[in-house]
């Protein structure tokens, strides 16, 4: 990773990685049925399936599409908490929130200690978005069952801001393309 202007950038895998990766494992497998059998098995690269790739090429089945969408910016806010992650980042955040504004697609990605740290995340974000664009929350739309707590139903209620909690079953198949 490399920092720029306070933002982390992730270095890009080139193909060259990507092919002494295979070339390693080619090797090993030659190496392997060598012991095993006595004799390397000659392969060719491409019989090899990279999982990576293969995972890159799945999709999700697609939702359809709505033509239903908000008139102004900020009238409608999708949330979603993610976590914990497997590994903590350098100062000890495990947990992530994202806010995503209906009308515009903005987002905004918050990393998070606890999900107890939801409430004064979401303070923060309201905060911001009424300094810096001159402008109120409406509804805030979540599919996280957790995340309505009392605090942040009082703040958001002190606000005027609707919280609405969307039961939606994801459809999660993959195709494989």
């Amino acid at each position: 990773m490399v920092e720029r202007e306070k933002l982390y950038y992730l270095k890009n895998v080139s193909q060259q990685t990507h092919k002494g990766t295979l070339a390693l494992r080619m090797n090993t497998y030659k190496m392997k049925t060598k012991r095993k059998f006595g004799y390397g098995i000659e392969c060719n690269i491409s019989d090899f399936i990279c999982e990576t790739c293969v995972m890159a090429k799945s999709h999700r089945v697609v939702f359809p599409l709505s033509n239903k969408k908000t008139k102004f910016p900020f009238s409608l806010i999708h949330t979603d908490v993610w976590g914990p992650a497997p590994q903590s980042t350098h100062n000890g955040k495990k947990w992530f929130i994202s806010f995503v504004d209906d009308y515009t697609r903005i987002t905004w990605v918050y990393l998070l200690k606890h999900k107890s740290d939801v409430c004064n995340v979401f303070r923060s974000f309201h905060h911001m978005i009424v300094t810096q664009f001159n402008t109120h929350i409406k509804i805030i739309w979540s599919m996280e069952e957790n995340i309505f707590k009392t605090e942040l139903i009082e703040f958001m209620n002190s606000k005027g801001i609707v919280g609405l909690l969307v039961s939606v079953p994801k459809v999660n198949c993959s195709i494989m393309i």
